[in-house]
């Protein structure tokens, strides 16, 4: 008896709430993240050791109300211990045929002998009159090579929105494009087998 009337009180609190408005402070909350969508080009953080390849994501979360035809995004880092070597397109670039084009701009080192690089990556559909945007997903891999001689250190790679037009003819440009920041951690052979040994035990253990 008392587990029915309980029931019928959480049914009833339940439909109550569903009924209720919303209030105003959270409907205003939920307006604004909405209003606030926006594409988004990420980096991702990866480890290499000293002499390695290592390879770096770039992709695109984009604004479904607001689809892009092109995308242009420059990426600056401090080169000494990093090379770039080439670009090679992502599954969603390739599953919508984007073209995926790549330029390095090296510059001279400063005072502490530091070099910067800026890598510029333009993500566009040939198409002239393409149904839909950019897609969701993996644009582009970005392949380094981790200098032998590095040290361990922490790069970071910070990408600048430079252009973006969306689907319109002609094609109108997109001020709002966010972009996130990724992170090439270099680390030593012997850091990588001390973080790495626990799992690998563990794997031998349990098979």
């Amino acid at each position: 008896m008392r587990k029915g009337i309980q029931k019928r009180v959480v049914l009833w609190l339940a439909v109550v709430g569903a009924l209720l408005p919303m209030p105003p402070q959270l409907r205003a909350a939920a307006l604004q993240s909405d209003s606030e969508q926006v594409p988004r080009v990420s980096l991702a953080e990866i480890s290499g050791n000293p002499g390695a390849s290592v390879m770096m994501p770039l992709s695109l979360t984009p604004d479904p109300k607001n689809p892009l035809r092109s995308l242009t995004v420059d990426i600056e880092y401090v080169s000494n211990s990093l090379i770039f070597q080439k670009a090679s397109r992502g599954l969603a670039a390739e599953l919508a045929n984007a073209d995926i084009q790549t330029s390095l701009t090296e510059g001279k080192p400063d005072d502490k002998g530091l070099k910067r690089a800026r890598l510029r990556i333009t993500a566009s559909l040939p198409e002239p009159n393409p149904k839909d945007g950019l897609p969701h997903g993996l644009l582009a891999y970005l392949l380094f090579q981790v200098s032998p001689d590095a040290k361990p250190f922490l790069i970071t790679l910070t990408p600048t929105v430079v252009s973006a037009n969306d689907l319109s003819t002609p094609p109108k440009a997109v001020a709002n494009v966010g972009a996130k920041p990724g992170v090439v951690s270099v680390e030593s052979l012997d850091a990588t087998y001390d973080r790495l040994a626990p799992a690998v035990a563990c794997f031998f253990f349990t098979h």
